[in-house]
């Protein structure tokens, strides 16, 4: 999610071509931490393809960066790196595309780095593992601290 007056991200990269926004949120974390990092955003210019993050619109207002995952043909599959469940939203939803991104003042180009590449393989490789052990695991705990708090409840 994008801090600040998300009214106004469309309007100026429609008019400037990008625009530099602190993001909020742990969706895309571990690439991008809640409040600290800065990332580029620029218009979508080309087709999209599996691997970019696309900045879009949810039907509550609030924008969205989450990395597409498989691309078809009038819609993207798309899910946050720290998130379990795939969307699938309309081509025609989307108008940005990280660009890069600034961490700890130093600037990660999403083109060119080799670092970044890296990252995306460690999202894929991990997920299957991540998704068991948190994805599959966090609805099994949270019904056993329920049950374990009727019983304290009731002694």
């Amino acid at each position: 999610m994008l801090q600040g007056k998300i009214e106004n991200v469309e309007k100026i990269l429609k008019e400037k071509g990008e625009i530099a926004v602190c993001t909020s949120g742990t969706s895309m974390y571990p690439m991008l931490r809640n409040r600290k990092d800065m990332s580029l955003i620029k218009s979508v210019e080309q087709e999209l393809e599996k691997n970019d993050v696309v900045l879009y619109r949810v039907k509550d207002g609030k924008l969205v960066l989450h990395r597409i995952l498989n691309v078809e043909n009038d819609c993207y599959v798309i899910r946050g790196d720290n998130l379990y469940k795939k969307e699938y939203i309309k081509k025609d939803d989307v108008f940005g595309v990280l660009k890069g991104f600034y961490r700890n003042g130093k600037y990660v180009d999403c083109g060119e780095s080799k670092g970044y590449r890296l990252y995306i393989l460690y999202v894929k490789l991990s997920f299957s593992i991540r998704y068991l052990m948190f994805g599959l695991a966090r609805p099994f705990l949270g019904k056993v601290k329920r049950f374990l708090k009727r019983k304290i409840a009731n002694k």
